[in-house]
């Protein structure tokens, strides 16, 4: 019993090692610039939209026409900017 014990602690340490490491290298490769950093803009910009359409806060709009501006010219979008009058 106890040896299967360990052998379940074993592998989940090399699976938690394994995990770790793949996070670790698509951080590295996304500061590096070999991940395309234009759906993750794209996605941050949706959340920030969903939660600008709750709170109609005209702070946050124009933070979120300067992201899209920054967005539409560095990844060839077509977000549309808001009114935020």
């Amino acid at each position: 019993m106890f040896l299967n014990l360990k052998m379940v602690s074993k592998a989940l340490k090399y699976s938690l090692a394994i995990v770790l490491s793949g996070v670790i290298a698509i951080v590295v490769l996304y500061n590096v610039g070999f991940v395309d950093k234009c759906p993750l803009k794209q996605i941050d910009i949706e959340g920030n939209l969903k939660k600008y359409d709750q709170t109609k806060d005209p702070e946050l709009c124009a933070q979120l026409n300067d992201k899209i501006s920054q967005f539409d010219d560095s990844c060839k979008g077509n977000l549309e900017i808001l009114d935020c009058g």
